[in-house]
C-alpha cells in the first residue's frame, strides 16, 4: 500500500509542478469572472491593458466607488490639466485586491493620483476574487501568513488555473469584445425610502463587541500589511495616495476607525455631512444614488482642483 501511495504521489508531483509554471493568458482569467459584479472585471482589465488612453487619477474600492464615484463628472469638472479619471472599483471587500489591481495598473499606466476607499473600518479577510487573478507568488506568500483564507486562496487559484488550461486545450478561445467605455461609474437613479434607511441606521449603530488592543491589531494586521504594500508601491512610482471615507449611511462614526493609519501614508478625505446624510442621496443603506454621486463627484472635483503640485507627503488634508 506504501509503494502506491508513493507511486502516486511522485506521478503528481511532474503534473503539480508543470500546472504551476504554466502561463495562462491573463486576459482568460477576467474572462471567466463574466458572472460576477456584472463583467466589470473584463472592463477593469481591458481600461488597463487595451485601452491606450492614459490613466492620472485611479479610485480603487468596493461597490460604494461603484456606485459613488462618477469618474466621468469628476474628469470634466478638473481644472488641472487634462488629467484622466478612472473608477476602478469592484465589489465587495479585501484590501489584497486593491493590491493586485494596483500592481496590474502600474505595469500599463503612470497615475499621478490613488484615492483608496475606506469605510468604518477595515474589512479582515481576503477578497473572492484576489485568488482568481492574483499571480501564483502573490497566493502563495500574501501577508501575512497567518490569514485566515490562505489554504482556500491556494485551492482555488490553481484549480481556476487548471480550469483555464483546459479551456486553452479543448475549447475554441474565448474573444470577448472590448468595452468602449472609458469609465467605471455604475449607480441607481432609485432613492431609498426614509423608513428603511433610518430602520438600517439604528441597528448598524448598535454597539458591538468591544476588542482588547491586542485583539484589534491582531484583525487588522492583513489590512494594515497591505496598505504597507500600496504605500510601497506607490512612494516607487510617485503616487499621492488619498484616502476617501465612503462610510454607509447614518454612521455614528464621523470618520474611519483606522484614521491614524491612514495619515501614515496620505491624506483622509471626509465628505460633509450634508451629503453623507441626505435621505434623497442614498439607494440603499451602503451605496448612494446617481443624485448622491453626482454630489459627491462635484465635492471631489472641487477638492482636486486644490490640490497643490506637488510629491506625496504633503500634510494630510482633514474635510
Amino acid at each position: 500500500m506504501k509503494k502506491i501511495y508513493r507511486n502516486i504521489v511522485l506521478f503528481l508531483l511532474p503534473l503539480l509542478a508543470l500546472i504551476f509554471i504554466s502561463p495562462v493568458n491573463k486576459r482568460l482569467k477576467y474572462i471567466g469572472l463574466k458572472h460576477d459584479c456584472f463583467n466589470h472585471g473584463l472592463w477593469i482589465y481591458d481600461r488597463i491593458v487595451n485601452n491606450p488612453k492614459p490613466i492620472d487619477i485611479v479610485f480603487l474600492g468596493s461597490s460604494h466607488t461603484i456606485n459613488g464615484i462618477d469618474d466621468q463628472l469628476i474628469q470634466r469638472n478638473i481644472r488641472k490639466g487634462n488629467l484622466s479619471v478612472v473608477n476602478f472599483g469592484y465589489c465587495r471587500l479585501g484590501r489584497n485586491l486593491d493590491y493586485v489591481l494596483l500592481k496590474e495598473i502600474l505595469k500599463k499606466k503612470h497615475p499621478k493620483y490613488l484615492f483608496l476607499e475606506v469605510r468604518e473600518n477595515e474589512d479582515y479577510y481576503s477578497h473572492p476574487i484576489f485568488p482568481y487573478i492574483a499571480s501564483d507568488k502573490d497566493v502563495l506568500f500574501p501577508w501575512p501568513f497567518f490569514d485566515r483564507d490562505i489554504l482556500s486562496d491556494i485551492w482555488t487559484h490553481f484549480s481556476y488555473k487548471i480550469e483555464l488550461i483546459q479551456d486553452r486545450l479543448f475549447t475554441k478561445a474565448l474573444s470577448t469584445p472590448i468595452r468602449k467605455n472609458d469609465f467605471g461609474f455604475a449607480s441607481s437613479p432609485d432613492t431609498a425610502s426614509g423608513k428603511s434607511l433610518n430602520g438600517a441606521k439604528k441597528k448598524q449603530n448598535r454597539p458591538g463587541k468591544k476588542l482588547t488592543p491586542f485583539e484589534r491589531n491582531f484583525h487588522m494586521s492583513f489590512a494594515r500589511g497591505y496598505l504597507k504594500r500600496i504605500d510601497k508601491l506607490c512612494t516607487k512610482n510617485s503616487i499621492k495616495i488619498i484616502f476617501l471615507y465612503l462610510s454607509s449611511y447614518g454612521t455614528s462614526l464621523s470618520k474611519p476607525k483606522e484614521y491614524k493609519t491612514y495619515l501614515k501614508y496620505g491624506e483622509v478625505w471626509i465628505p460633509p455631512l450634508q451629503i453623507m446624510q441626505n435621505t434623497d442621496y442614498w439607494h440603499d443603506v451602503n451605496h448612494l444614488n446617481r443624485a448622491g454621486a453626482k454630489a459627491i463627484s462635484l465635492w471631489l472635483a472641487g477638492k482636486i482642483n486644490t490640490i497643490p503640485d506637488t510629491n506625496k507627503n504633503s500634510n494630510p488634508v482633514r474635510q
